[in-house]
């Protein structure tokens, strides 16, 4: 069995080794038990046509946040079943933008979530109410959490 440090450790680098992540610019800002803040910055990879951040960045920015919150807290993979977005201020080229999430409700496997995403000067840019599943497989890191 491994400690919750050694499994934070693990889940840190699994994460941002994903092409996916690597691709977008994504990474952790901080990473502790229930308490999550990734973050990326605004470059021309991940720009519209009017130079700000794509939605679509966006809403992946405001996902990994819970889906990284959810599994600092549990060993179980998880997926995404519904994620509604709200644009509330377009994040400008240049600007590092953070996402965090929240817990709202526990149902056995079906998870209720909030998630908000803010520029370096704290301008709200967008925010989600979701639900995420946890499913059956377990990690294949073990430890003792």
């Amino acid at each position: 069995m491994k400690t919750e440090t050694d499994y934070l450790e693990w889940l840190k680098d699994h994460f941002e080794s994903s092409p996916y992540w690597k691709n977008l610019g994504i990474t952790f800002h901080s990473l502790a038990k229930g308490e999550v803040c990734v973050k990326m910055m605004v470059t021309e990879e991940v720009v519209n046509i009017n130079n700000t951040l794509h939605g679509g960045a966006i809403v992946s920015l405001l996902d990994v946040a819970i889906s990284t919150t959810l599994r600092s807290q549990q060993p179980n993979l998880v997926t995404t079943v519904s994620l509604t977005t709200n644009f509330i201020n377009p994040a400008e080229f240049g600007k590092t933008i953070f996402a965090t999430a929240n817990i709202v409700d526990s149902k056995n496997r079906i998870q209720y979530v909030e998630s908000k995403a803010f520029d370096e000067d704290g301008m709200i840019i967008a925010n989600a109410v979701g639900v995420f599943s946890l499913l059956k497989e377990k990690s294949k890191f073990e430890f003792n959490i």
